[in-house]
């Protein structure tokens, strides 16, 4: 980028300033590699748990957050829908209403 005025002086901020610039490395949390490597850390755990509960005759909702569903599911119904549920009595109540059959 060009200084706007050519008559300026060799220590010119403004000349010194223009031609700063950063790499994505420098910014870890606005790096596209770096939220690429999260998301490959999450699928190293996610796919492994997926096949685990295919393998025992589940049907997990998705492979995305896999190992927190097989970790933290307590009936087949959490599995199947993807989400744990802490209230027992509202696990109960969605076992009778939604899926008896997957208590």
């Amino acid at each position: 980028m060009a200084h706007p005025n050519p008559n300026c002086k060799p220590d010119c901020f403004g000349c010194k300033a223009s031609s700063v610039s950063f790499a994505p490395s420098a910014m870890q949390t606005r790096s596209v590699a770096s939220a690429m490597k999260e998301t490959e850390k999450q699928q190293a755990k996610d796919l492994p748990a997926y096949k685990r509960m295919r393998q025992e005759g589940l049907q997990p909702k998705g492979t995305k957050g896999a190992a927190a569903i097989e970790a933290g599911a307590s009936t087949k119904f959490e599995v199947v829908s993807g989400q744990i549920i802490d209230d027992q009595p509202t696990l109960k109540a969605a076992l009778s209403e939604f899926a008896p059959d997957l208590a």
